[in-house]
């Protein structure tokens, strides 16, 4: 990448994702370093996990954890719906639980 970087004349890149892209991002700019080719590398956290380090909230979070909630919601209606239901719902968060918390701990009407 920092070859074809170079060839095209990109001297300021900007990276938006999550940790493993931003890691690609560091690889990037170390690389570039190494050879002494001046390219500017910005990492724009986007993970819907929230779990880049120095950063309050990443793009999306919020929108997950809205959805979350709704999920939780339609899954309690369908498991009052029977006699001893159970509902489920997996959330993403690979090695976090952000998603999750934040989605118990937000008031619902949910009786």
């Amino acid at each position: 990448m920092v070859d074809r970087l170079g060839e095209l004349g990109v001297n300021a890149l900007f990276i938006i994702g999550g940790d493993g892209t931003l890691r690609g991002a560091a690889q990037i700019a170390a690389e570039s370093w190494r050879r002494h080719h001046l390219i500017s590398v910005v990492g724009i956290p986007k993970t819907i996990d929230n779990n880049i380090l120095f950063t309050g909230k990443s793009f999306g979070y919020e929108t997950a954890c809205a959805a979350a909630v709704q999920a939780i919601k339609v899954a309690h209606t369908e498991a009052r719906s029977v006699r001893n239901g159970i509902g489920l719902v997996k959330l993403m968060g690979r090695h976090s639980g952000f998603i999750a918390c934040s989605a118990a701990l937000t008031p619902s009407e949910v009786n």
